[in-house]
């Protein structure tokens, strides 16, 4: 889906019917809403956040109309676009939204592919060739999407992009793809989707991805090519990930991570950092212990008694070794 269509109006239309402010001269009629980075003349797209004020003002540029979050309006990269600017812009694109011409299409589904039983496809979902989806899957349930408007009411978003499913992905038993808002969540070819992975609206998983079970991308993330996701793994929302990274089982990504690189922990940070951030808590670990059992007389004696040989704990050394290991691979 290339954006959602609309009923041709004018953007001053659209002001009046919904609040907010036209400024600098912006002008035009409103044929579709599309994400920023694929908007042109005819076409409505919203900004929301700082980190997306490049790509609107490239889209500015193409002739699209822009929805701007009142509280950028400060900011001197803002204060000069064209747009419309709205306190409530989300909530705005909503009200849009609810009257958007967007056909709710039968799934398709390409050659050889192999679905598993119980699996939910909605509309909008199309799926490429050789893919299969395991037992109990859903795939374009509505995006977790939820707005306050001008009176404090929170509405949902309606999520009206679909799923893109390239060919030979494979989306392990009980996942959920949700699907985008304006455009489509995507799993690029070759992709490889463990059980219970749950991929958040506006998502896009690159080619060759392998991502383990119990892992939950939040919306708008974006995964590079190759990558490399342990289990039970978290990622924030409108996040990158580059090309060939490795996350660590059970990190928490509340940062970009960079292409090629290992990250662990949470906070995820590069793993040797991580690796020597653990080192230093057992050894500071083995200190206080042993400071307490030099006071209570009995060694290795913890707090009420306790032996700290009930809950083994790796050495200084231990950890160490594992470092120099790592670091040797």
């Amino acid at each position: 889906m290339n954006g959602v269509p609309l009923a041709p109006r004018p953007i001053g239309d659209l002001a009046a019917r919904h609040g907010g402010t036209l400024r600098n001269g912006v002008k035009g009629t409103v044929r579709r809403v599309v994400p920023t980075r694929r908007a042109s003349a005819g076409d409505l797209t919203v900004l929301l956040s700082a980190r997306y004020i490049e790509e609107a003002a490239l889209a500015a540029v193409r002739g699209a109309l822009l929805l701007v979050d009142e509280s950028l309006a400060a900011r001197e990269d803002v204060r000069a676009l064209p747009g419309w600017f709205h306190e409530h812009a989300a909530w705005a694109l909503a009200e849009v939204l609810d009257v958007a011409d967007a056909p709710a299409d039968e799934p398709v589904i390409g050659a050889d592919c192999r679905i598993g039983p119980g699996v939910h496809l909605l509309p909008r979902v199309r799926i490429g060739a050789r893919v299969t989806i395991g037992p109990g899957a859903v795939i374009g349930a509505p995006g977790f999407g939820f707005v306050a408007g001008p009176d404090g009411k929170v509405r949902d978003i309606p999520q009206l992009g679909g799923v893109v499913i390239e060919d030979d992905v494979h989306i392990g038993a009980l996942c959920t793809i949700a699907s985008g808002t304006i455009g489509p969540t995507i799993i690029r070819r070759g992709a490889k989707l463990d059980a219970q992975v749950h991929v958040g609206h506006n998502c896009e998983i690159g080619e060759g991805t392998m991502i383990a079970a119990q892992t939950g991308l939040a919306g708008s993330v974006v995964i590079g090519r190759g990558v490399l996701v342990g289990g039970q793994v978290g990622i924030a929302d409108h996040l990158q990930i580059g090309d060939g990274a490795r996350i660590a089982a059970k990190s928490g990504v509340i940062g970009d991570v960079a292409p090629g690189i290992t990250v662990a922990g949470y906070p995820a940070v590069e793993r040797q950092r991580w690796l020597r951030g653990q080192a230093e808590v057992y050894r500071t670990s083995d200190a206080l212990w042993s400071a307490r059992g030099r006071e209570s007389g009995a060694p290795g004696a913890g707090a009420e008694g306790e032996d700290e040989r009930a809950t083994p704990i790796p050495s200084s050394s231990e950890m160490r070794n594992l470092i120099r290991r790592t670091e040797e691979e």
